[in-house]
């Protein structure tokens, strides 16, 4: 072969592009959904502190008022399985105003968690709790015991509002819009209202009324459901 057909055939070569099918064109968009619903569940959190001079008499003060606290809880009806421990502690208790630091006493603190299952009961929990002894870690959170229905509604409206979304891109750009390729479930968000209380938080007005229902309000919950998904550009 003569050395022009070979520099020929490399020219040749050099410009022949290989020509590979072009990917359609897409568009992706991401869509929400949200649903108020009203809480069916309660979690109470309180706790008993207390100090004493020994670490017995200490112990044996917290779970005398416990004592008390649970079963002024379980005579409004909460089952002794929706009762917790979430923290319990045991600390010496120090005086700096010495050369030496000093051992003046021992703290306990013992908290618990309680599922409240008939929400027009928390107040009344409360104001029991506190009048038993309860003096710390007091808080209130509302949720669903199950929030599957609320959320397949909130999914729902997330894919129709991405739908929506992609319909006005595609109708923007003079294309139309086709099949579905791609659709990413991006979770869920609950949001709690925080109950309040009249003149401060719920177990400062327990302890300010003994005997009376303190009053909280549950409110409602926004379960939010969101959803990415990608369309072809139908040609």
């Amino acid at each position: 072969m003569s050395k022009f057909l070979v520099l020929t055939a490399l020219v040749m070569a050099f410009f022949i592009v290989p020509v590979y099918a072009q990917e359609p064109g897409v568009i992706t968009v991401s869509g929400e959904g949200t649903i108020n619903v009203v809480p069916d569940v309660a979690n109470v959190s309180l706790g008993v502190e207390n100090q004493e001079n020994s670490p017995a008499e200490a112990q044996a003060r917290n779970n005398a008022i416990m004592a008390d606290v649970l079963s002024a809880i379980m005579a409004l009806g909460v089952d002794e399985s929706d009762i917790q421990t979430a923290w319990f502690n045991m600390s010496p208790v120090y005086d700096w105003t010495g050369p030496e630091r000093r051992v003046m006493g021992y703290m306990v603190s013992n908290n618990i968690n309680v599922t409240v299952r008939d929400i027009d009961m928390v107040g009344a929990i409360l104001a029991a709790a506190a009048e038993a002894g309860a003096n710390t870690g007091s808080n209130v959170s509302f949720g669903l015991l199950d929030n599957s229905p609320a959320y397949n509604q909130a999914l729902a409206q997330a894919v129709a509002d991405a739908k929506g979304k992609a319909q006005t891109i595609a109708q923007a750009l003079g294309v139309n819009l086709g099949r579905v390729v791609h659709v990413g479930e991006m979770g869920t968000t609950s949001i709690m209202p925080f109950p309040v209380a009249r003149g401060g938080t719920a177990m400062a007005v327990a302890e300010a009324d003994f005997g009376g229902r303190v009053p909280v309000q549950g409110g409602e919950l926004a379960i939010t459901a969101r959803v990415q998904i990608t369309f072809n550009i139908a040609p």
